[in-house]
């Protein structure tokens, strides 16, 4: 079993009690020198609170009066850290933007957070230590291993939010997430038409033989593919270390016209970099994860012309709810540049999540009526980030079948959007 980060004994998020104490201090410090400037004032009195009712005191791991302790269980080490890296700083955005506006019914959010290494093991080892040791009351998740703890959690009853990257997420009801791109059963045929209004025929697939969420995203996008006439004529594996030339011969000998990635945005750069340099005859480059302006940076104009596709509403529509967004990563994540990441954004969505699940859960939340509240929630869009409102009653289980799609510029250094946004595919079967 592989090794996982533990925090220190009582380690909080970024709002935690050092922040609190100092700005209760300057509350005090205020009043006092308000009582001795104040002209012939007789008897001043100083508070030391918000005068806020305090919470009930409630007996469910994880929730005291003043407090909700989460867990934040993501890959900080392991091949799939570069993805999910800005996550936390989403989720830290978000629980400092609700604290600053009183919490949850009286209570302030932190969390304690476990590296699951990026295996199915150390997710595993995670969530028993958030819940068994750090005594959480429920997990925000983001990995391509969740699989690794999903049966635990559900045996256990505990409610977790994130991102869906696997079937486990509509598989068990505890866990919660505001778009599914992979099931255990159909796929969609989104992907594969877009591809083939682009003059796409013929595809190769880079994938990566020690994931099993690339493996099955592979073969979701294989099937949209054939259902739109297009014949997947191999795929390619790029788990790294990469050797970037004989991969892009591999995909030139292919004679594909179009390549597909269901890897990483940095191991797939490598491809394109290698099938750009061996003269493979692309029409279409497609991946689901490279919606990154640091990906262009690294990479360049090799990128331009690359497709992407998101399931929220892209930086790129600015939103009134993307500027919260951004305001919040300014002030509570400042060490993330650039803040528009698509990491970053699912971290802010998945941490939202939490905190309806919280509301509804009523003034003395459990477990039970957090999943119960949350699951009954309708009409969610996360303020104007989705595309369109979900109702978690009806949502689990189901694939997402719309997308908004996305092109990197001549001069790589954007992405513009491709209309119609979003496009709506159908389900297909296996």
């Amino acid at each position: 079993m592989s090794s996982v980060t533990v925090p220190a004994a009582g380690r909080r998020g970024p709002r935690g009690g050092p922040w609190r104490r100092a700005r209760a201090h300057r509350r005090i410090l205020v009043g006092l020198l308000g009582c001795a400037v104040a002209l012939g004032a007789v008897g001043c009195r100083v508070s030391t609170n918000d005068a806020k009712p305090a919470a009930p005191a409630c007996t469910e791991p994880g929730i005291t009066p003043d407090a909700v302790r989460l867990g934040l269980l993501y890959p900080d080490t392991g091949n799939a850290a570069s993805l999910f890296a800005p996550f936390r700083a989403g989720v830290d955005a978000r629980l400092g933007v609700a604290d600053e506006a009183g919490g949850v019914g009286g209570r302030q959010v932190h969390y304690t957070w476990r590296d699951d290494a990026s295996n199915p093991a150390g997710n595993e080892a995670g969530a028993r230590a958030l819940v068994q040791t750090d005594r959480v009351f429920g997990i925000i998740e983001s990995t391509s291993v969740a699989s690794g703890s999903a049966a635990y959690l559900h045996d256990a009853r505990v409610p977790v939010t994130g991102t869906s990257l696997e079937a486990a997420w509509t598989q068990n009801d505890n866990m919660f997430s505001y778009s599914n791109m992979i099931s255990d059963g159909p796929s969609v045929t989104t992907w594969g038409a877009f591809v083939a209004e682009r003059g796409g025929r013929t595809a190769v697939i880079a994938q990566s033989a020690f994931s099993a969420t690339s493996m099955t995203m592979a073969d979701k996008l294989a099937l949209s593919l054939q259902a739109a006439g297009i014949r997947v004529v191999g795929r390619v594996d790029a788990t790294g270390p990469i050797d970037i030339p004989g991969i892009g011969e591999k995909v030139r000998a292919s004679g594909a016209d179009v390549l597909v990635g269901a890897v990483t945005g940095a191991a797939f750069g490598q491809v394109v970099v290698g099938a750009r340099a061996a003269r493979a005859n692309l029409r279409v480059i497609l991946s689901p994860v490279s919606y990154d302006q640091r990906l262009l940076q690294v990479f360049g104009p090799v990128l331009a012309g690359l497709y992407t596709f998101v399931d929220y509403q892209p930086f790129e529509v600015g939103t009134p709810a993307h500027q919260r967004f951004l305001a919040g990563m300014l002030k509570y994540a400042p060490q993330v540049s650039p803040p528009a990441q698509q990491a970053a954004l699912s971290g802010w969505i998945s941490a939202d999540i939490f905190l309806r699940g919280l509301a509804a859960a009523g003034p003395c939340p459990s477990r039970e009526s957090f999943m119960r509240g949350l699951r009954g929630l309708k009409g969610y869009d996360a303020e104007g980030l989705l595309p369109a409102p979900i109702d978690f009653s009806s949502h689990f289980g189901q694939i997402n079948r719309c997308y908004t799609f996305l092109q990197v510029t001549a001069d790589a250094k954007h992405f513009e959007l491709v209309p119609p946004a979003p496009r709506c595919g159908d389900e297909i079967g296996q």
